[in-house]
């Protein structure tokens, strides 16, 4: 008990002094945009606690920037709840940041997430074989600085309540669908999607399953998915037919011995239902044989990937890594455990070369006085441990980062953040600062 109070009062008195140094800290001039190119807007409050150097940059805002379908060229205001980043390359040397909207639509009974937020519906008169949700994908054109945006436009529209995302080896964009939709006697909505970010273009991919999608990592030519349904889950692993077309191929389920830290997989499952098939073959799943509330995943060499794992009620959470996943035996450890006072709720996650950023998402443990009310950003470094990076202000939730390839400048989006002189409560922005010297 007194080796825990006293490793409490350090880690105040720590966080304390690091965030005077903060505040002490002079910011970056606002740098001069180029020939060409649209002013930079420099945006305070919507992150806190930065290290010194840093700067926050706003690129788009929900519901007050206007953006243009490329499906029927109409202009709408931006939709709400920004999520998930993917850095892509263009035509003619341009940079896109493809986004996609975390948005449901009303329907009784089901989930209803942000339905109430700035959307835009299904823009296909043709049926394409989704539930006309009102989760869409949105791509930026970045400015040659990175700091600003040229163009805004709306490439897919109609699926539902999309989440985390991941871009292909071949630079398409895979985003997930949470909470399938109850009443959804057809199965269109809990899919992962593949978009096709020159064209908007979207292809289901049914082998992944249906389910409530959180994020996806590619492990060799498998990939490890999520299931973020807010309880025990499984994990799965899908395994294509084909390399490069992920509609058909092998779905495997892990049965995760907490007890051992050690797991299998089980399988072929049936991609229209994995998680009754599952059930089926070993049981439902529960905090000793699974997972509670995966959320971000990513690969981590070899035949790894590090995972959240969220938790529920009194637990905090935890990030893991799971080793050997291509391999029938799959072996588990825990990179960081959560603490209220200190890391919890992890959800979202960044790997670089130096360190891990998790994201928290805390939700409704906000109230929780130990988590200080804010959503925490964390760095996970060889050197230092876990070091806070940033406070998320407002009780806003960081998402989707992105770390642009001359690691200078980091992509997120910021969710539920209410701010005055903003009708929207979400956003997109851009961190510079020295990132290669977090780790020093």
């Amino acid at each position: 008990m007194r080796r825990i109070f006293t490793a409490a009062v350090a880690l105040a008195v720590a966080t304390a002094l690091a965030l005077a140094a903060f505040a002490a800290a002079k910011p970056k001039p606002k740098p001069k945009p180029k020939k060409g190119h649209p002013a930079a807007t420099v945006v305070s409050g919507v992150l806190t606690g930065l290290p010194p150097g840093f700067s926050t940059y706003l690129l788009s805002n929900s519901c007050d920037d206007k953006v243009v379908s490329t499906e029927t060229g109409a202009t709408y205001d931006m939709p709400d709840d920004f999520d998930n980043n993917q850095l892509v390359r263009g035509p003619h040397g341009a940079v896109w940041l493809v986004n996609n909207h975390e948005l449901t639509k009303p329907v009784p009974g089901d989930f209803q997430g942000d339905a109430t937020k700035c959307f835009v519906p299904e823009q296909q008169t043709a049926d394409d074989g989704d539930s006309d949700g009102w989760g869409s994908v949105s791509r930026l054109t970045l400015s040659k600085d990175g700091l600003s945006v040229t163009k805004r436009e709306l490439i897919t529209t109609g699926i539902h309540n999309l989440c985390a995302g991941t871009l292909t080896p071949w630079k398409t964009f895979l985003t997930n669908e949470e909470f399938p939709f109850v009443a959804d006697p057809g199965q269109r909505s809990g899919w992962v999607w593949e978009i096709n970010p020159r064209t908007g273009a979207q292809k289901r991919l049914t082998g992944m399953g249906r389910y409530s999608h959180e994020q996806e990592a590619r492990v060799g030519k498998a990939w490890i998915l999520t299931d973020d349904r807010g309880n025990a889950q499984y994990m799965y692993k899908f395994v294509p037919d084909r390399e490069r077309d992920l509609s058909t191929g092998k779905l495997y389920g892990l049965v995760f011995d907490r007890a051992t830290r050690t797991g299998h997989w089980v399988g072929p499952l049936n991609p229209l239902n994995p998680e009754a098939d599952m059930a089926a073959r070993v049981g439902p799943p529960t905090a000793a044989n699974s997972f509670v509330k995966h959320e971000g995943i990513v690969a981590a060499g070899g035949e790894s990937v590090i995972f959240s794992e969220s938790g529920a009620g009194a637990d905090p959470g935890r990030v893991w890594m799971l080793t050997g996943v291509n391999k029938q035996t799959v072996s588990g450890s825990v990179l960081v455990e959560g603490d209220f006072a200190r890391m919890s709720r992890p959800d979202n996650l960044l790997r670089t070369k130096y360190g891990l950023f998790i994201f928290e998402d805390n939700g409704s443990a906000l109230g929780n006085g130990q988590t200080g009310g804010v959503n925490d950003i964390w760095l996970l470094t060889r050197k230092h441990g876990l070091r806070l990076f940033a406070h998320v202000a407002a009780g806003g939730e960081g998402t989707g980062p992105v770390l642009r390839s001359d690691r200078k400048l980091l992509y997120m989006s910021i969710q539920d953040q209410p701010l005055a002189g903003f009708r929207g409560e979400s956003r997109v922005i851009a961190v510079r600062g020295d990132f290669k010297g977090l780790d020093r």
